[in-house]
Parts: C-alpha cells; sequence; structure tokens
C-alpha cells in the first residue's frame, strides 16, 4: 500500500511527485512539503507519494511503478503532470513508458536513464552505513553528497538530526530501494516515452553526475534546464526551482535551454 499526501486546488489538472531515496517516510514532513510546493497547489490538484512501508527483498524500480499505478486507480487518477526527483525520476519513467496513456507530462528532476555515471563510492558508504544501522552517519554521509557544501554546512544539524527515529524497517527499505536504483536501467526504451518532458538537472550533481541529465536531454530531445553552482538536491536549494517547473506548464516555450 502506497501511502501519499493531497493538497493543493482540487479544481485544478492532478499533478503527482514521485520523490527520491530517504532514510524515513518523506510524509513527516507534510508541513513543510505542502508549503514548499504552495506556488503549484495555486493552480493543481497535488499528489506526493511516499514509499510503501515494507519493501520485501528484490523490490525494484518497476516494482515501485506498478505500486504507483495501482494508487493512481483506487484514487481515480486517470491523467497526471508527473514530476520525479532522483529515484523517483526513475520510477517516472518507468511509468510514462508502462502507462503513456496516464501520463500528460513528466518533469525529470536530478534523475537518470540508468547509473552508469552514478557515484559508486558515494552509494558504496551510504550501504555500509545502513547496514551497521547508524543513522547520524549515514545522514551526514547523505548530506554531504546531495546538498553543496555551504547548504550542508548552514543545515548540518537539522540533516544530521533528521534521522532520529529511524527504525529497522526503514534501514531495510533505504537497502532495498538503493540496490533498485544501481540496477536501473532503461536506456534501450527511453525513447520511447511520447508525452512532453522537461528535464531539470544540475551541473555538480555528485551523485548520479550530470552527464545522465545530457543523456535524457540528448535521447528525448527535450526543453532542460542545467542549474550551474548547485548539486543533486538542486530542487531543495535553488529558489527559482518551482517557479521554473510552473512556467513549465503555464508558458512552455519560456522553459530555458543550455
Amino acid at each position: 500500500m502506497v501511502n501519499y499526501l493531497h493538497f493543493g486546488n482540487e479544481a485544478g489538472e492532478k499533478f503527482v511527485i514521485l520523490p527520491g531515496l530517504a532514510l524515513k517516510s518523506v510524509l513527516g514532513s507534510a508541513e513543510g512539503i505542502i508549503s514548499a510546493y504552495s506556488l503549484l497547489a495555486k493552480d493543481y490538484d497535488m499528489y506526493l507519494f511516499d514509499h510503501i512501508e515494507e519493501e520485501p527483498e528484490g523490490y525494484g524500480i518497476a516494482d515501485m511503478a506498478e505500486d504507483t499505478l495501482a494508487a493512481f486507480d483506487r484514487l481515480g487518477l486517470a491523467h497526471v503532470h508527473l514530476m520525479g526527483v532522483s529515484m523517483g525520476g526513475m520510477v517516472a519513467q518507468t511509468i510514462a513508458l508502462k502507462a503513456p496513456e496516464r501520463v500528460s507530462s513528466l518533469i525529470l528532476c536530478s534523475t537518470a536513464m540508468n547509473t552508469a555515471h552514478a557515484n559508486s563510492a558515494a552509494f558504496a558508504k551510504w550501504k555500509t552505513l545502513a547496514e551497521e544501522r547508524n543513522a547520524p552517519a549515514l545522514m551526514a554521509a547523505f548530506g554531504e553528497s546531495v546538498y553543496t557544501p555551504a547548504f550542508y554546512e548552514k543545515y548540518k544539524d537539522l540533516i544530521i538530526a533528521s534521522g532520529e527515529g529511524t527504525t529497522e524497517q526503514d534501514f531495510r527499505n533505504f537497502l532495498i530501494s538503493l540496490e533498485a536504483i544501481r540496477h536501473f536501467d532503461v536506456h534501450e526504451k527511453i525513447r520511447q516515452i511520447s508525452c512532453p518532458v522537461c528535464v531539470l538537472a544540475a551541473e555538480e550533481d555528485r551523485v548520479l553526475g550530470v552527464k545522465a541529465a545530457y543523456e535524457l536531454i540528448e535521447a528525448l530531445h527535450c526543453p532542460h534546464y542545467i542549474y550551474k553552482g548547485y548539486g543533486h538536491a538542486v530542487y531543495d536549494e535553488a529558489p527559482d526551482f518551482l517557479s521554473r517547473v510552473h512556467t513549465l506548464f503555464t508558458v512552455p516555450d519560456t522553459v530555458n535551454k543550455v
């Protein structure tokens, strides 16, 4: 069962957000999420889907996509604008390939069609710390990888503290999801995506690498924007990130291309 957060303008078109890898449920930050997405919530009926509560061994990106589509069915979401962040972008690509009739448009943020350019050293460190059940060290290592140094230093204590209360199941889910990311690869199918797509990424992505974004852009020939001076979590750091997403829907031709 996939849990979700629902907010925004119920009269608007459906807009679904699929988050990235996280040690704990993203729904614990529901109030902050609603505030952060207020710009989009004025116009769109917003849904943010969490990961399932207990991921079985071998649970992959395709399984995540299946569970998300099942949640769409339960909620009556026939057509959605779909935004996937990092691992969520991998799930979003899979949904767009498996059920193209369900996806009106696709926004891919800090993601990849495979993990060929991923930071294997970072992944290995995260895996080791999760296996050791060392939440503070894992959150520190995770934060150092996804955020810019200045942002991480400013919010270091909060980032590390966010790991408090991590359960055994949280660690298990994290490890299973991390393995799913490592084995994700749709590069042979990516050009079959038929809906409008936009790619947003950052030059200093030290998790999946900016080359991954350029490969998506080349394969999909889509509008895009590559931020300079930001890392993997540009979606959290760049103050104009959601305004760019909003502009994509309202005035598509104004999305910057670099």
